[in-house]
């Protein structure tokens, strides 16, 4: 008989990946760890993904993936920032796991569906067509993940409220004059 493959292999590898990079950091995340904790062996997860670019690749659509089901739950555009902080400090790990794959959120010939659902949101809010909120968007992209690198970075308490205020205060002025940047 022969063996059957295993359908939750690639699911099992990757939740292996994200827990030890969760708790260890880059470091951690040798193709031989990840085989050991999510029980397979080394050769398996290199059939499944090549190299350990790739499984960093896989790993941080994960990733992205889970951010943007947390900031799709927003009711409103401030929410959203409150969201992108909250799973910042939650995941300073995978938040800089994220570093890596940066240039997939802004080409232009990629899926962008965090960009496009904040457009929508800023359209369904002020009105007008999503694209006239293609800039504002890009301001609250850039402006939050400056605030978030810091804040993924172990640090002085006192500093790290003070720009988490700062950022809050800035991301909602900038939502409420969004004209400014709006085409």
């Amino acid at each position: 008989m022969p063996p059957h493959a295993d359908s939750q292999l690639e699911e099992r590898i990757l939740k292996a990946a994200q827990r030890l990079w969760k708790v260890h950091g880059p470091a951690s995340l040798t193709l031989r760890a990840v085989a050991r904790e999510a029980g397979t062996t080394t050769p398996t997860v290199y059939k499944r993904f090549g190299n350990k670019q790739a499984l960093h690749k896989a790993l941080a659509e994960r990733v992205r993936s889970q951010l943007n089901e947390q900031l799709f739950a927003s009711k409103s555009l401030e929410e959203v920032c409150r969201r992108y902080l909250a799973f910042v400090q939650q995941n300073p790990h995978e938040y800089r796991l994220l570093l890596h794959a940066w240039s997939d959120v802004f080409h232009p010939e990629l899926p962008r569906p965090g960009r496009a659902w904040l457009m929508q949101q800023f359209a369904n809010r002020f009105g007008g067509d999503a694209e006239d909120y293609a800039l504002v968007a890009y301001a609250l992209i850039m402006l939050s993940h400056g605030a978030a690198t810091v804040l993924s970075i172990p640090g002085d308490e006192i500093a790290r409220k003070e720009l988490e205020e700062n950022f809050l205060k800035i991301a909602d002025r900038l939502i409420a004059h969004n004209e400014v940047l709006a085409d």
